[in-house]
């Protein structure tokens, strides 16, 4: 199956005051298109340094960040700009909707920046991503009259709307209770096996990861566990670069 995203020795370190600070200590990773797993640590261990490099958010320090064949580590804000808004999608632990806007406002603006409004094929999609997400007849509402698993789905919604090639879950079940987390993780689950969404999710949180198919843990900086098979391909920095 193709490599969809890897990483090279990747290394980001932070200046505080005169001490140099680590944060990534070369981080070899590479996942699969289709794949969801569970990158898990203590705070402070790196996992989301490495989530916003991989987001295209952050810049590391040394290092290589292959997305969909694009070499991102050296890209300028306006390559990274554009990666952000055709491969990838993020949802939050704080939700991040607008608050004066409704639930279909909310998902019509993302649209609008990742350029699919009116695209064929999107809106039966996105018709589907609603239907799975049980929200179709929350569309009118703003947040204030949603739940929180109501307003995450949302979220999620939100992020899936450009069929982006990666989604990024930094603690999405952070501010839900235990029932509406099992909802929202299921759904996660659904989405990755029937639109075959790559989906990695960012968590401290043991019981997040009985959801995933891969474990990827973090200590100081470095993954020390992963449950991912061996690989027998060559690293696709052996391949011709590609511009966005």
């Amino acid at each position: 199956m193709k490599s969809l995203l890897e990483t090279i020795d990747l290394r980001k370190t932070y200046r505080v005051g005169k001490i140099d600070v680590e944060a990534l200590r070369g981080v070899n990773l590479r996942m699969r298109e289709g794949e969801l797993a569970a990158i898990m640590g203590p705070s402070g261990c790196g996992k989301s340094t490495l989530m916003h490099i991989l987001g295209a958010m952050a810049k590391p320090t040394s290092g290589n960040v292959l997305i969909d064949g694009h070499n991102i580590a050296g890209m300028n804000d306006t390559g990274l700009t554009a990666i952000r808004r055709e491969k990838i999608g993020f949802v939050f632990q704080k939700f991040n909707l607008l608050p004066t806007l409704t639930a279909r406002t909310n998902i019509a603006v993302a649209r609008h920046i990742h350029r699919t409004a009116g695209k064929d094929g999107y809106d039966q999609y996105l018709t589907e991503i609603l239907q799975l997400l049980m929200i179709q007849d929350k569309m009118d509402r703003k947040p204030s009259e949603l739940s929180g698993g109501e307003q995450q789905r949302v979220a999620i919604a939100r992020a899936v709307a450009n069929k982006p090639a990666i989604l990024l879950a930094d603690e999405p079940t952070g501010s839900l209770d235990s029932r509406n987390s099992e909802i929202v993780l299921n759904m996660f689950r659904e989405l990755n096996r029937r639109f075959k969404q790559t989906i990695i999710l960012v968590t401290h949180n043991p019981e997040l990861v009985t959801f995933t198919d891969r474990l990827i843990e973090m200590r100081d900086g470095m993954i020390v566990s992963d449950t991912d098979p061996s690989w027998d391909t060559e690293s696709e920095l052996a391949q011709p670069a590609r511009s966005v």
